[in-house]
């Protein structure tokens, strides 16, 4: 008797497509998201990939698009190309894409940078070397490249 009420407690397991579309409505994830979030929940091979099949001709997963939000919240953030990149490749999407999102930008890291700089230390330009090595590497673990933290911390000299 027992065995027939656990059976009647246990939740209906849902679609592979219900899990997947609540997901996707909620907020944008990359096809290989969904796929682990499915692959997760023990759903076969077969389903999981007829169903990301399904949500990409429905437009509900769109990797360029998740990737267009992903670099925009990113500069937002006053991150640098080699951290969005990074981020961008540990949620799955494609370095063709990747690539071609960053190119497609058009932003101007160097002033990315400078504004990072500047929200992080204000206007007053570190002059002495291990001040502004310290800067210098916070800018590059920030995804910025050598030249374009050195460009945030230059002096203008009017």
């Amino acid at each position: 008797m027992s065995d027939a009420n656990n059976q009647t407690k246990a939740a209906p397991k849902h679609s592979a497509m219900h899990i997947a579309v609540g997901l996707l409505a909620r907020r944008d994830y990359s096809r290989q998201q969904i796929q682990l979030k499915l692959q997760q929940k023990q759903y076969d091979a077969d389903e999981i990939e007829t169903t990301l099949d399904h949500c990409q001709q429905s437009g509900y997963l769109d990797d360029a698009r998740f990737a267009a939000l992903l670099l925009k919240s990113h500069i937002s953030k006053g991150h640098g190309v080699n951290k969005i990149r990074q981020s961008m490749q540990q949620k799955g999407l494609s370095r063709a894409l990747i690539e071609q999102v960053l190119l497609d930008s058009e932003c101007d890291w160097f002033e990315v940078a400078k504004l990072k700089a500047q929200k992080k230390y204000g206007e007053a330009v570190p002059l002495d070397h291990p001040t502004r090595a310290k800067c210098i590497r916070y800018l590059m673990g920030q995804g910025f490249d050598y030249e374009q933290a050195n460009y945030a911390l230059a002096v203008e000299v009017d």
